[in-house]
């Protein structure tokens, strides 16, 4: 067999042909390895790192945890596993039918289905499969802390020293708000910071009542201009086009500041029942002519772009362009997000059901108006775009993302409705480039750009 590379990025193939993948991408601390057909996933790539005494550790590249063994009794097994910050190290040895994972006479060993944990045992032996040695810079998923666990629509946005995430579901579990932000001083811990917008009743602001009775208030965007800050967000209802779109905005961010206020700006657009398009999500995008622009809309006619009046935080004028549509209602695309890059704009949406293939596709364009193309030239106003997060296991329903860019790097936020999890979670990746398109951890086949 070859020599294992330090530093080489494998795929761990077992005796029956699957692979070994870690089933969760980012959050969560001691998860399972489990056996899949490989589909050049991220999940399913291992960073091999030898240490000084000659031992190695397996770090999973999506999840961004490295593989340990517990070294107790857990549910009748002595699993394998996933932490961050905790990583083997583990003896390799090398066999007549490939290597074994583990210590001298016990190994990691496959016991049972795909789905169950690796055990300690006699051990299984593994062919170590070269992918690449030279990955270059690869994205990763943050293993996100704190109060992370009710964060829909989640949109990031850095003042200061700190980082801030605007979020709906917020406390969804006692429904003591529905709009909120949280903060953290790292983009790895993360803690409650203003119950913004509450969704008991009465609601904030008289007009919600008088123009969406008993409306949810969703789908948060956070930008600065004028010298604001500003957050937009959709009074709505499920699966309903009655729609008004509202602003706050403030000067500050800063709390223990007093002239922290959310202001109630009022309504900066709205739709109704006649209309073929919905004034939800929106999100702001500062264009390369310093222009204040927006991305909103869902299902029915799709995603528009259009401007915003820098003074007032309303419509600039008319001018209303549609740049990404699903035909099949309800196979929308929604979550609509532009940000730029090296002269291009590009847009990420959420398309297909949420029982089915929801995930989240890019595209680009020159033009903040579009066309926005996939790589194969396909308008998203035609079914185009790269998967950029996939729905997978360990990312349930993942959709609605927001870009946010920090000094030279790139991240990317989105909702996840975990399967164990009754409300949606935060899940934040870096982004990596190749030939200026985007890839998060949780890409479509990643790792076919490596196919020899």
């Amino acid at each position: 067999m070859d020599t294992l590379i330090n530093g080489g990025i494998y795929k761990i193939v077992c005796p029956d042909g699957l692979v070994l993948a870690a089933n969760e991408f980012g959050y969560h601390d001691c998860e399972n390895v489990v056996r899949q057909e490989y589909s050049y996933d991220l999940n399913q790539a291992w960073r091999l790192e030898q240490n000084g005494e000659g031992k190695w550790k397996l770090f999973n590249l999506a999840a961004n945890m490295g593989l340990a063994w517990l070294g107790h009794k857990h549910n009748k097994l002595n699993p394998y596993r996933l932490f961050p910050g905790w990583a083997g190290p583990f003896v390799l040895t090398e066999t007549e039918d490939g290597w074994l994972i583990g210590e001298k006479g016990a190994a990691m060993t496959i016991e049972g289905s795909p789905y169950q944990p690796m055990v300690l045992g006699e051990g299984t032996p593994f062919r170590f499969e070269l992918i690449t040695a030279n990955p270059g810079e690869l994205p990763r998923m943050l293993i996100v802390h704190g109060e992370v666990d009710a964060a829909g629509v989640p949109e990031l946005f850095k003042d200061g020293d700190w980082y801030y995430c605007v979020v709906d579901n917020f406390l969804r579990r006692n429904d003591v708000g529905r709009v909120g932000i949280l903060r953290s001083p790292d983009l790895i811990n993360w803690r409650k910071y203003d119950d913004l917008l509450p969704q008991g009743k009465p609601r904030p602001f008289p007009w919600m009542e008088e123009h969406v009775p008993d409306c949810e208030i969703w789908c948060p965007g956070i930008a600065k201009f004028g010298g604001k800050y500003w957050i937009y967000y959709a009074c709505t209802r499920t699966c309903r086009n009655t729609t008004a779109m509202g602003v706050v905005s403030n000067v500050t961010l800063d709390k223990d500041d007093p002239r922290y206020a959310w202001k109630d700006e009022g309504i900066v657009m709205e739709t109704f029942e006649s209309d073929d398009w919905n004034a939800i999500d929106p999100h702001i995008i500062h264009t390369y002519d310093d222009e204040i622009w927006m991305v909103y809309g869902s299902a029915w006619s799709g995603i528009k772009v259009r401007r915003i009046n820098e003074e007032t935080g309303k419509v600039y004028d008319d001018q209303v362009y549609s740049v990404a549509y699903r035909e099949e209602f309800p196979h929308p695309a929604e979550g609509g997000y532009v940000f730029k890059r090296n002269g291009w704009y590009y847009l990420i949406c959420a398309v297909e059901r949420t029982d089915q293939n929801y995930r989240c596709v890019v595209g680009r364009s020159r033009d903040i108006r579009g066309p926005y193309v996939d790589k194969q030239g396909v308008s998203l106003m035609d079914e185009g775009g790269e998967t950029i997060v996939e729905y997978k296991p360990g990312l349930y329903k993942p959709g609605h993302s927001a870009v946010f860019q920090d000094g030279e790097k790139y991240y990317i936020a989105c909702e996840s409705w975990q399967c164990r999890c009754p409300t949606t979670e935060l899940v934040i990746s870096t982004l990596s480039w190749d030939a200026d398109w985007p890839d998060s951890a949780a890409s479509r086949e990643y790792l076919k750009r490596y196919e020899k």
